[in-house]
């Protein structure tokens, strides 16, 4: 079994990043999309070791599809304006938006659009054959020499159906999954910002209509969450007002992916006092309960209402999230007594219910 990469790897691994973000060539914003893709992807396949990891182009290709297609519809930069599609390359605009755009005016949803199996597969395709025409061999080229420490650069040739990331980079993208994010994301908020000349707009925010918030319409999901949870709010078990807030159970500053599964209702004071933190140990066993006791019912209200979900993933990022606030001996918080240390056993909450 491989090791996991030394203190200074780990350092050389991000120093390399910065070089690739100050550095390389970004004549389009491909490659913000596949730094980001290959983070997620990391953090989604679960793997603790330093070990080559395999990845398929199919799968960054969907993330491709999920970045871009928020992106894909008018930003209105100011009050009273016309809306625009933003431009995401120094020229004309880039394919991958072009046939998302086509694919979110017929489909309104994500959702929708992998209903209908052949058209979802066909728009994976064809994303994927974009990317790899250019970002995936490009995106560690600094000059005229190449900085291959995420995957062999291959020539442009006989396409294949996954990369291997190297030895010790999973375990990089996932530990630097915070920092890797938010630097790519503002690099691709400012590369947005030059291409289109727009500035701060008075009407909405150009990050957040990039990237997304926590602030996203989730009422479709709550009734069968309240229903699912007796009418009572998942951390103090006290009987919820109404339908309750619907918040994310790994926080939406720790990973920003709605995935229906991640969802619990709670009270607007527990919601508020939990914040951005990860919930206790014990609100953690009872989320992996409940998901696998629930876990169709959940699956079957979020294609009802168009909202996606990926049970396995959850489970997998919550694995993430704390391990990562472990290692920090980071503290949790839990409901009518506020910030608990961790005691390792969230590792036994989820081993326990593993899908």
């Amino acid at each position: 079994m491989s090791e996991p990469p030394s203190d200074e790897a780990q350092v050389q691994f991000l120093l390399h990043v910065q070089r690739l973000l100050n550095e390389g060539l970004f004549t389009a914003t491909y490659k913000y999309a596949l730094l980001l893709a290959l983070a997620d992807i990391a953090v989604e396949i679960g793997d603790y070791s330093g070990a080559p990891v395999l990845v398929p182009i199919s799968r960054i290709a969907q993330k491709y599809i999920v970045y871009y297609w928020r992106q894909a519809v008018p930003y209105f930069p100011q009050i009273g304006q016309p809306g625009i599609i933003l431009q995401q390359n120094t020229d004309r605009q880039a394919a991958i938006v072009a046939a998302i755009a086509e694919a979110r005016n017929k489909y309104g949803t994500i959702v929708n659009l992998q209903r209908d199996g052949h058209a979802w597969g066909r728009l994976v395709a064809r994303v994927a054959g974009y990317f790899w025409q250019q970002p995936l061999w490009r995106l560690q080229r600094i000059g005229d020499r190449v900085l291959d420490f995420l995957y062999e650069n291959r020539q442009v040739g006989a396409r294949v159906r996954d990369i291997e990331l190297r030895p010790g980079v999973a375990f990089c993208l996932r530990r630097f999954h915070g920092l890797l994010t938010q630097m790519v994301r503002n690099d691709w908020l400012t590369y947005i910002r030059k291409v289109n000349n727009v500035a701060l707009g008075a009407g909405s925010d150009l990050g957040e209509f990039l990237f997304g918030s926590a602030r996203a319409d989730l009422s479709g999901i709550r009734p069968i969450l309240a229903r699912l949870q007796g009418g009572r709010c998942f951390y103090c078990g006290q009987d919820l007002v109404g339908e309750g807030d619907v918040d994310h159970f790994i926080p939406w500053s720790r990973y920003p992916v709605d995935l229906g599964h991640n969802f619990v209702a709670a009270h607007s004071t527990c919601n508020l006092a939990k914040g951005s933190r990860l919930a206790a140990e014990e609100h953690l066993a009872r989320w992996a309960r409940r998901n696998v006791s629930f876990g169709a019912d959940i699956a079957a209200a979020c294609d009802e209402v168009g909202m996606m979900h990926d049970l396995v993933a959850s489970v997998r990022i919550a694995a993430w999230a704390y391990e990562q606030t472990a290692a920090s001996n980071g503290l949790l918080w839990l409901a009518n007594v506020a910030l608990v240390e961790t005691t390792g056993r969230w590792r036994e909450a989820l081993e326990a219910e593993a899908i």
